[in-house]
């Protein structure tokens, strides 16, 4: 009879004003909502150049932020409406601690919160080996 050992799981609902991180506990195999994280919002002034480097540098604490959360997960999945999902995948994607992890975007439009648990829910049970 083979181990089967629980993996963990997590979906990421992102855009680039928050993120809204969906797991399942161990205990219950329940998926809730775990966290919440908002992007810093940037109203400095100045030339655009100026404004874009602090645009890209908050985006960057802002994913690393993410990052530093779902760093105890083995399966991901990043979904949400524009490009923020490929390009926190791709942020992922450089990290090392990230190297062996199994990570899955989707486009989705703005969804309420029971429909993001759905989504994540409904994803990995689907893709249970």
């Amino acid at each position: 009879m083979k181990q089967h050992t629980q993996k963990k799981h997590a979906g990421i609902w992102i855009d680039n004003v928050k993120a809204i991180i969906i797991s399942n506990s161990p205990e219950n195999e329940d998926y809730a909502i775990q966290d919440q994280v908002k992007a810093k919002e940037n109203h400095s002034s100045g030339s655009e150049h100026t404004m874009n480097n602090a645009r890209q540098s908050d985006m960057l604490k802002y994913f690393k932020n993410l990052s530093g959360l779902l760093s105890g997960y083995d399966e991901i999945l990043i979904f949400g409406p524009g490009t923020s999902q490929e390009q926190f995948q791709h942020h992922l994607q450089e990290d090392t601690q990230f190297k062996n992890k199994l990570i899955t975007i989707e486009s989705a439009d703005h969804l309420t919160d029971p429909q993001m648990i759905a989504r994540v829910r409904d994803f990995f049970k689907s893709h249970q080996s």
